[in-house]
């Protein structure tokens, strides 16, 4: 009796396995932009599912157009097919607006959802998983300014001249230049001059200080560690970054105050001043890329 169990689970389980292979996920694309989402915003979702015959995604299963959940609604469903080999291929755009109302930023998602297809002896389901974005509010509350926290800048010291001699100062210009030429060289000169973190220092360098830009800023720095990551990442996720990528453990302590910061500005309307804040993130940018190419 119980290798008569034993063997109908067995066939049991290689049966479910065989339906679950007769619906794919080919492809799933997520926003873009996970961070400052404010109330109004329309998020875009796009997957692709291929289908053997005699499967089909029937337009009755997909999700209505007007649902709403926690504050995001979904206001557009496009469904397209197209034959591909002996079934069909689908491709699902969806549309959210964001309607949620807050005082203070949350992280919010794009709900889950399973999309049942028919046509066959057993039931072939395909599961979207959520996708989580930080909502920015439109008024803040109860956050301190950037202004109470900042730190005046100090001139750099003057360096003390004096005669040395010839053979010293030309090596040390050689060994200056040489340098660099390394630290500073754009992707055109060497291939390994590419890193995310020296493509975003480029971009930093050549944003105007104006008022305004440092929100730029943020992003562009946000978007290379995002790179780095391989994923979006938040403050809460630092320490599996440093386990990753164990070159950057000794700015540890400068990139958790840039997210903390960062996670103050980006989701309030604090007035800042642009030109210093754009500073300091170049600065953070130029150790990050320094750590990034080994050189520190």
């Amino acid at each position: 009796m119980k290798k008569t169990m034993m063997l109908f689970c067995i066939c049991l389980f290689h049966g479910a396995a065989a339906y679950a292979e007769e619906a794919t996920l080919v492809r799933l694309d997520n926003p873009r932009v996970s961070t400052g989402v404010e109330i109004g915003d329309v998020l875009e979702r796009t997957l692709v599912i291929e289908a053997k015959s005699p499967y089909v995604l029937p337009k009755s299963s997909l999700p209505l157009k007007g649902e709403r959940e926690d504050g995001i609604e979904i206001v557009g469903v496009a469904l397209k097919s197209e034959k591909a080999g002996d079934g069909q291929r689908y491709e699902l755009k969806l549309s959210y607006q964001v309607f949620a109302a807050a005082s203070k930023a949350q992280v919010l998602h794009l709900p889950a959802m399973n999309l049942a297809l028919s046509g066959g002896d057993a039931a072939v389901d395909i599961g979207i998983p959520a996708w989580h974005f930080w909502y920015s509010p439109l008024v803040a509350g109860d956050i301190h300014t950037a202004r109470r926290q900042a730190q005046p800048q100090r001139k750099p010291a003057l360096l003390e001249t004096g005669v040395e001699r010839l053979g010293i100062a030309l090596a040390a210009l050689l060994l200056g230049l040489g340098g660099l030429v390394y630290i500073n060289a754009e992707r055109r000169w060497l291939p390994w001059m590419g890193g995310n973190f020296a493509q975003a220092y480029r971009q930093l360098r050549k944003l105007p200080l104006q008022s305004g830009n440092h929100v730029q800023a943020l992003v562009y720095l946000h978007q290379a560690f995002n790179q780095v990551y391989g994923q979006t990442l938040f403050r809460r996720q630092l320490d599996g970054f440093f386990a990753e990528n164990p070159q950057y453990q000794s700015l540890a302590t400068e990139i958790e105050d840039f997210f903390q910061y960062s996670e103050t500005l980006l989701f309030t309307r604090e007035s800042v001043d642009s030109a210093v804040l754009i500073r300091r993130v170049q600065q953070l940018c130029r150790r990050l890329r320094d750590c990034e190419r080994r050189v520190t």
